[in-house]
């Protein structure tokens, strides 16, 4: 329920920009940037013990001005998600020996509020722009899906739990500073909560039977996880 209200968030938040932007066409300069970035991820859930993996992590996207402020961007994102119980500190967790490792594929959206212009004919802004945003996107785990604890008992149940798309609700806060007239630099956290308790495959109070006994997952909520990033970008301009 909690998900299905911020979704519907997201969606008022999206269309009000455009409802400004359509208004004032003739008064704005619009920009786009296409850019990529680098960076490391890590995952929150049930397997590890809160001793968290980084992977490299990259990806690209492009962003388009909206209204003074606002933009959008389309993005994409490769994420290897992973986790080891050897690695808990929790000996009852090392125990239990579960690990995984899975990669997926990102595409989305997002809001973005920059704290100073984006307009490139104000180009007496300051060099430094912090920004936040939010945005929706979906994951899907393609090709690698390891772990050494789960068993199905039919193929095609197991190829629906690794090509079903997860939704993805992103959330990020950054810095990006002007190196030149047309070329940035940035840094971003970006913070994600999912629809799914399963990217581990261990979660949604359904309990795991192996060799070594039945292991029942607490209930920590959906997966989340969070990436690290710095990139640059090639800012793009044109005039309506």
């Amino acid at each position: 329920m909690i998900f299905k209200k911020i979704v519907c968030v997201l969606i008022l938040a999206f269309s009000l920009p455009f409802c400004s932007a359509a208004q004032n066409l003739s008064l704005i300069d619009y920009k786009s940037e296409l850019g990529g970035h680098i960076g490391k991820t890590t995952y929150f859930g049930q397997i590890g013990g809160g001793t968290n993996t980084l992977r490299n992590t990259f990806g690209i996207y492009y962003r388009k001005a909206l209204y003074k402020r606002f933009t959008i961007s389309l993005n994409y994102e490769y994420l290897p998600l992973g986790a080891n119980d050897s690695l808990s500190k929790n000996m009852e967790i090392q125990q239990r020996g579960f690990n995984f490792y899975r990669t997926f594929h990102e595409i989305s959206f997002s809001l973005e509020y920059f704290f100073k212009s984006k307009n490139p004919y104000q180009y007496k802004m300051s060099k430094i722009n912090p920004y936040i945003a939010i945005g929706m996107g979906y994951i899907l785990n393609l090709p690698t899906d390891h772990n050494n604890f789960k068993s199905y008992d039919y193929n095609y149940v197991k190829q629906v739990d690794q090509f079903f798309p997860i939704t993805t609700i992103p959330m990020h806060i950054g810095i990006q500073y002007a190196y030149q007239h047309n070329l940035l630099f940035f840094s971003e956290i970006n913070f994600r909560f999912t629809s799914s308790d399963l990217i581990d495959h261990f979660g949604n109070a359904e309990p795991e039977k192996t060799k070594y006994g039945i292991f029942m997952p607490t209930n920590l909520g959906n997966d989340k996880f969070i990436s690290f990033k710095i990139g640059f970008s090639k800012i793009i301009e044109s005039q309506y």
